[in-house]
C-alpha cells in the first residue's frame, strides 16, 4: 500500500524525503493538485499522508484546495494513519487539527536559518541523532500562531516560531523544508526574488548562506528523513539498510 504525497508545485517536490522513502522500501503515489489531480478522501489503502509546501496561502484564500487537504489531514490523524507536513502542509495540518496559522511576525523568511530543539524535541525519537540547534532551510510567510490542543513543540525558529511538532505518536509537522536539493534552491531563488529582496537580503547573501549550510544540512535531514522513513511511517522492509550494511 502507498504513501500518499501531495504536491503543490513543480518545483518544491518531495524531491530528496521520496527518495529516502523510497530507499526503505516505501511505495509511493503522487497527488499533484497543481496540476487538478483530486485530493482523495478515503484511507482505503493508504499506508501514510506527507502534505508537501505549496506558494498558495491559508492566510490569503489562495488555496481553494485547503477544504480538501485538511478534511485528509483530519481524517488521517483521527484513524491513527501516519501523517507529515512540511511547510505548507504542516500549516494544513494546524488549521485541521484546531490550530490557527498567520503571517510570521517577522515578515517573509527565505535561506537558511536556525532551528532550536526543544527539550521534548531532543528526547523525540524522529529528532533523534540531530543536534539542539542547525541551520536549516526555509521559505515561507505564514507559520501555525496556535498549535493544536495537546501538541507537542519540538522545534522553534528564529523568533520562537513553531519549527516543528506533533500531535500523539502519527502526525507530525515540519515548518522549515528538510527535503530540498540544491536545483531545486536555485530555481526558487530565480523565481521569488522580490521575497528576497522583502526580506532584506541580496540573491548573492543567499546564495552563500545556503552553501555555507549545505554539507551540514544534507547530512542532518538525511538523518531526520531516515527516522520518519523508519518510525513515523510503516515499513515493510525495515531492516533494509541495515542487511545493507551487515553484507559490506
Amino acid at each position: 500500500m502507498p504513501i500518499i504525497i501531495l504536491e503543490h508545485t513543480c518545483i518544491s517536490r518531495a524531491n530528496r524525503l521520496a527518495t529516502v522513502l523510497g530507499r526503505y522500501g516505501h511505495k509511493l503515489e503522487y497527488v499533484r493538485v497543481h496540476k487538478g489531480d483530486v485530493v482523495p478522501d478515503s484511507l482505503d489503502g493508504v499506508d501514510g499522508v506527507v502534505i508537501m509546501g505549496s506558494p498558495d496561502r491559508l492566510t490569503d484564500g489562495s488555496a481553494v484546495h485547503a477544504d480538501a487537504e485538511m478534511a485528509l489531514a483530519r481524517m488521517a490523524h483521527e484513524a491513527g494513519c501516519p501523517v507529515l507536513g512540511i511547510c505548507f502542509g504542516a500549516q494544513i495540518l494546524a488549521a485541521a487539527l484546531g490550530g490557527k496559522v498567520g503571517p510570521l511576525e517577522t515578515g517573509v523568511r527565505v535561506g537558511s536559518h536556525e532551528v532550536r530543539l526543544t527539550p521534548q524535541g531532543r528526547e523525540d525519537p524522529v529528532f533523534a541523532g540531530l543536534p539542539w540547534a542547525t541551520d536549516c532551510l526555509h521559505w515561507n510567510r505564514d507559520v501555525a500562531t496556535r498549535l493544536p490542543d495537546d501538541a507537542v513543540l519540538l522545534a522553534k525558529g528564529p523568533a520562537d516560531d513553531p519549527q516543528a511538532w506533533k500531535l500523539g505518536v502519527r502526525t507530525y509537522a515540519i515548518q522549515f523544508h528538510p527535503e530540498m536539493h540544491p536545483g531545486v534552491i536555485d530555481q526558487i531563488i530565480d523565481e521569488d526574488r522580490p521575497d528576497i529582496a522583502e526580506a532584506g537580503l541580496t540573491i548573492e547573501a543567499v546564495r552563500e548562506g545556503v552553501a555555507s549550510a549545505w554539507p551540514t544540512y544534507e547530512r542532518l535531514t538525511n538523518r531526520l528523513m531516515a527516522n520518519i522513513a523508519m518510525l513515523l511511517m510503516p515499513l515493510d522492509q525495515r531492516s533494509l539498510d541495515t542487511v545493507r550494511q551487515l553484507r559490506h
